[in-house]
């Protein structure tokens, strides 16, 4: 079953972005290599397309977080495009999942059957079974492999750039507004650094402790307090 209104969410939520000019040029350079200093000519971008292209040129997200970490690594304000580009990658997200699923709109991605055909060459990514047979209490975590619905529940609900922060706080070091930070933060996506918080702590008390007290140590401290309490609450009904 096609899902329209999460893409016109996804969509939406990317207009509104208030990073939005960087997100549509970070975009068109991915694409097209391409680089516009023309505010007026990139206001005049629809994101619905660039997503398109975007999504139709890079099939595998992977392959999509590879090129754009390529491009920022171009770019005199790596720091700045690097939120953008964490910002792409987090909504974009979803859309691969919907895709995967059978449940993007076929008019979104396939206006014509030339597009349809040029799109279908996707890598493969091929999962060993026994690979998770380390990962503690995993007998609760069917969605290991699709972590859609319970990062949808989270980015309903706050920020997932602030999620994202509170998130590897609590399983790196502090996070602190240096170009560093931003680097390092943007190798994971946020089903990244979810799976590595059900590895890492075992007990819904021992998570819940430490969330709490990274949360009050963090430079926004109460958008990470209010990050805590729904990631605690997304949480709580897998261990």
């Amino acid at each position: 079953m096609e899902d329209l209104n999460l893409l016109e969410e996804v969509i939406d939520s990317l207009e509104q972005d208030s990073n939005v000019l960087r997100i549509k040029r970070l975009i068109l350079f991915t694409c097209n290599d391409t680089w516009s200093n023309d505010v007026n000519e990139v206001k005049t971008l629809h994101i619905r397309q660039l997503v398109r292209e975007l999504m139709i040129l890079f099939p595998n997200l992977n392959t999509l977080k590879q090129k754009l970490n390529s491009h920022v690594k171009q770019l005199s304000k790596q720091s700045d495009y690097l939120l953008a580009a964490d910002n792409i990658i987090d909504s974009i997200g979803f859309l691969y999942t919907l895709r995967d699923e059978g449940k993007l709109p076929n008019s979104f991605l396939y206006p014509d059957e030339a597009v349809a055909i040029a799109s279908r060459n996707e890598a493969e990514i091929i999962v060993d079974p026994d690979s998770q047979s380390t990962i503690p209490h995993r007998h609760n975590l069917k969605y290991l492999t699709n972590l859609f619905d319970l990062r949808a529940d989270i980015s309903r609900n706050i920020s997932p750039l602030h999620a994202k922060i509170l998130l590897f706080s609590s399983l790196h070091y502090r996070f602190s507004p240096q170009e560093r930070d931003w680097s390092a933060l943007y190798t994971y996506d946020l089903d990244d650094l979810m799976q590595l918080i059900f590895q890492t702590y075992e007990t819904f008390d021992a998570l819940e402790q430490q969330l709490t007290q990274v949360s009050q140590t963090l430079d926004h401290v109460e958008d990470a307090k209010r990050a805590s309490a729904v990631i605690l609450q997304a949480l709580r009904p897998f261990y």
